[in-house]
């Protein structure tokens, strides 16, 4: 029964699709009798909405074949190129040495010997491009009279200054507490020497504002570094100076590991207000220059693994009171003798003072005492020089005439824009 009405719906749907495609203009088909039909339809065919159903024998296009022949025409282009390129490198960069140097190639076959000579010259060239800009850093030692015992070199960034970027200001700079004094004090005994991995158009207006007087000589920025692992790395040996005279203070240790020896490792400044660790450095600073040690690499050496402010004032200590112990024992070995003056008091023995300053200590009182004179006479000169520069570039305003106005109108007329005279000039010329 329902294959019968099934036929029956087949047949029916059969003519009025029909009727509808011979219909004229005049005569339409319904819109209910043409629903029906492609309903009907899509049940005899069992094509599903949205999919379309291509006719029986028909195949989907395929791409043209000569395409995929011109991609693989480029992939052999591109390939041809790069071994064409490596082959010729191979043969330029792997041409052989000349001299002795040729002779731990012998015993190679020719590809591994070019192959090997390929990276020879490649590491060269890596080397040559992570060296300093220059092979001496540093100019010839001063004469003399002027030359420093020793060389300073002393790290920018969170050691002599910390900076912190805001977002009303922009990137700001904060000074270490005592630099000032820093710098002063030890620039009598050392050649102080600022070096930096920031390149100089960033750290060279910092160090104009840090050390207005330049009592740091020299100043070195990025270009003076190494580039080694990913990092910048101060080479000393580039620095035209003796190592067994340098030291360098820095708060990356990684900045001197090509001559830890020669390194003091301080702790990163942050910025606190009451920082007094660049102040703690200076008697062991001093003590090292007054004692003039041939070599400051073992000095350094005996102080590795302690913090060298807290030691160096328990070693000062100690030496103190082996200082008394000996002068004590001096002077209970010597006899007391009366003289005129124990004769009038009844005998009594002579009243001794303590024991004499050391050495290092009559130095430093002397040191300090000379720098505190001549420290206070230069300030006042430098800031007398100031005032005088100040006043200069008042006068020199004052006595500018001209106006922008005057300006605007000479140089609208056509007439050469002259200069003002000076005062003095006008006078003599009326």
């Amino acid at each position: 029964m329902y294959n019968r009405s099934a036929a029956r719906l087949q047949k029916t749907a059969f003519n009025l699709l029909r009727r509808g495609y011979s219909a004229t203009p005049e005569e339409p088909a319904s819109s209910a009798a043409r629903k029906l039909a492609e309903e009907a339809l899509a049940q005899k065919t069992g094509a599903v909405k949205g999919k379309v159903t291509l006719p029986k024998g028909d195949k989907k296009p395929t791409k043209a074949s000569g395409s995929k022949d011109g991609n693989m025409k480029e992939i052999a282009l591109v390939g041809g190129i790069l071994t064409g390129g490596a082959l010729g490198g191979l043969f330029y960069y792997g041409r052989p040495f000349e001299g002795e140097r040729e002779e731990k190639y012998a015993n190679e076959n020719a590809f591994t010997a070019a192959y090997k000579r390929c990276l020879d010259r490649f590491k060269e060239f890596q080397h040559e491009m992570n060296k300093p800009m220059w092979d001496k850093l540093l100019p010839e030692p001063l004469p003399e009279p002027y030359r420093r015992p020793y060389t300073l070199v002393i790290n920018l960034d969170e050691t002599l200054v910390y900076s912190y970027w805001d977002k009303e200001h922009g990137w700001r700079h904060a000074k270490r507490p005592g630099v000032d004094y820093f710098l002063s004090y030890l620039s009598q005994f050392y050649e102080i020497v600022v070096f930096t991995s920031q390149p100089a158009m960033n750290a060279a207006p910092i160090l104009d504002k840090l050390d207005p007087y330049q009592y740091a000589m020299y100043r070195l920025y990025r270009d003076g570094t190494r580039y080694i692992d990913g990092k910048y790395v101060k080479d000393l040996s580039y620095l035209n100076r003796d190592l067994s005279k340098v030291i360098i203070m820095d708060s990356n240790p990684e900045s001197f590991s090509l001559q830890p020896e020669n390194g003091i490792a301080l702790k990163p400044w942050k910025g606190q207000a009451d920082d007094k660790g660049l102040l703690e450095y200076i008697p062991f600073l001093e003590a090292v220059a007054l004692t003039n040690p041939p070599d400051v690499r073992p000095v350094l050496k005996s102080f590795e693994g302690t913090y060298i402010p807290v030691e160096w004032a328990k070693r000062e200590e100690e030496m103190n009171k082996l200082h008394r112990l000996q002068w004590e024992e001096e002077q209970a070995k010597k006899k007391t003798k009366r003289n005129l003056g124990s004769l009038l008091t009844g005998g009594a023995s002579d009243v001794t003072e303590g024991p004499p300053p050391t050495y290092l200590e009559q130095m430093r009182k002397h040191v300090r005492e000379t720098f505190a004179t001549e420290f206070e006479q230069q300030k006042k000169m430098q800031e007398e020089a100031m005032q005088q520069d100040m006043e200069k570039q008042m006068e020199m305003m004052k006595q500018m005439k001209m106006s922008v106005w005057d300006l605007m109108t000479q140089a609208a007329s056509g007439q050469p824009i002259m200069p003002p005279q000076p005062a003095n000039e006008q006078s003599n010329q009326q």
